[in-house]
């Protein structure tokens, strides 16, 4: 961003913080990912691992929705947009996928 906005004091307030809000997003996208892998565990059942693939893979769309929003919403509209909407929702449907998936009670106890 150095070579892109030099002049930082140029910039408008509410752009710097639609910057900043962005990488924001792209933090909690890579958060819910690095918190998936620590727990994630292939269920022996069917419909919970077609629950978990499609929780997945609706959060890996939302990662590129979040990285496409910074790109987009920083440099070429300098506004925002529906895409960070979208991918924080996509976020919201994979994490509630995983945990749908989960059973609540270890009846190995």
């Amino acid at each position: 961003m150095r070579t892109d906005f030099p002049d930082k004091d140029l910039i408008s307030p509410e752009l710097r913080i639609l910057m900043r809000s962005r990488h924001i997003y792209i933090l909690f996208s890579a958060l819910l990912h690095l918190g998936l892998g620590v727990y994630i565990q292939r269920h022996k059942q069917l419909w919970r691992q077609i629950v978990q693939f499609s929780g997945s893979f609706l959060l890996t769309i939302s990662s590129g929705l979040l990285l496409r929003a910074f790109v987009f919403e920083s440099y070429f509209t300098q506004h925002f947009s529906d895409l960070s909407r979208n991918g924080i929702y996509l976020s919201l449907a994979g994490s509630l996928l995983h945990f749908v998936c989960k059973p609540f009670f270890n009846r190995q106890l």
